[in-house]
Order: structure tokens, then C-alpha cells, then sequence
């Protein structure tokens, strides 16, 4: 359905299977992208989740990361869900944390 979607230049549009990110230089652009675009999903018969909705923000949690300007970091409850796995004891237990 997004090959159907035209976005301006000065903006990206990211796809991961039903993730979408939505990035560019202003906030005005990235505004205007936006809401072209969820008209456009709208359009299409497509639902986007109120709840799940970063609405042009500085800082955007997107596929388990935190992105914002150059950076990217790793949402800390993944790591905290990290630590918290207790250390494998066996060679079959080390196959499945990898």
C-alpha cells in the first residue's frame, strides 16, 4: 500500500512490517508528512493504534530503541530484562539466550 504513498523529499518514512517512523529535518515538515499520511492509511481502510502514536516528538521509541536527533540507545527495560535473566547454567540454556 506505501508504494501508493508519495512523501516530500526532506522527509523519510521508515517501514517495519506494520511499524512506521516518520522523520525529517522540521517539525513542520514532519507534521505535514504525518497527517498526509495518516489520512492517506485512513484512506485506505487501515486503523493506526491511538495509543502506539508518537505524534512528531524529539525522541521516539521505535522497534525496542530510542531515537532522537543522531542517537540511538536501547529502551532500558530491555536491559533491566536483561539483567534480570539469571546466568545460564548448562550449554542447551547458553543456545537459548543467544
Amino acid at each position: 500500500i506505501l508504494q501508493d504513498f508519495t512523501i516530500p523529499k526532506e522527509v523519510k518514512l521508515l517501514q517495519y512490517v506494520d511499524d512506521l517512523l516518520v522523520a525529517g529535518e522540521t517539525e513542520e515538515g514532519t507534521r505535514e508528512a504525518t497527517i498526509k499520511l495518516l489520512n492517506f492509511l485512513g484512506e485506505e481502510g487501515l486503523k493506526v493504534s491511538q495509543s502506539k502514536l508518537q505524534f512528531v516528538e524529539q525522541e521516539v521509541k521505535y522497534l525496542g530503541h530510542w531515537l532522537s536527533k543522531g542517537e540511538k540507545k536501547i529502551d532500558p527495560d530491555r536491559i533491566s530484562g536483561i539483567l534480570s535473566l539469571r546466568p545460564p547454567q548448562t550449554k542447551k540454556e547458553i543456545r537459548q539466550i543467544l
